[in-house]
């Protein structure tokens, strides 16, 4: 069962944390052409905007960039969604298929649950079931034949 209506399931809010605590890597040059170590804090603003995030949103695509932050990704048939998360700053965006972008930055403390609603709703939209209408109708004049 997901969390709210359109969350991450429980089960993902861990294995997303375990994969931000091994990307996180601590050595400079961790990719062999002289990325930036993932600092401590990036990694727990990181690991803070997922708790978040994962209340309402799927879960992203997370990745370490060679200049020392976390991107978190995602993507469906109604646009693209990216977050990168440093020490102290984050920027977001949302490029839905049909409309207008939205951008965000400011502080990685700010990252909260309105920007995994701007993913759900704008790339998660529910699904509309179709509705079907079922006509009953009664008989006002039937006798009883006993």
């Amino acid at each position: 069962m997901r969390e709210g209506s359109r969350g991450a399931l429980r089960a993902e809010l861990p294995v997303a944390r375990a994969v931000i605590e091994q990307v996180a890597f601590t050595e400079p040059n961790w990719d062999g052409y002289g990325a930036l170590p993932i600092s401590v804090e990036t990694k727990d603003n990181a690991l803070n905007a997922i708790q978040n995030l994962l209340r309402v949103a799927p879960t992203p695509e997370i990745s370490p960039n060679p200049n020392g932050t976390l991107s978190f990704e995602w993507e469906s048939a109604e646009g693209k969604a990216h977050m990168e998360i440093g020490r102290t700053q984050y920027s977001f965006y949302v490029s839905p298929r049909v409309g207008v972008p939205v951008l965000f930055e400011g502080l990685a403390d700010d990252v909260n649950r309105l920007h995994g609603t701007m993913v759900a709703s704008f790339l998660f939209p529910p699904a509309i079931a179709a509705g079907t209408t079922t006509h009953i109708r009664y008989a006002t004049n039937v006798r009883n034949s006993d």
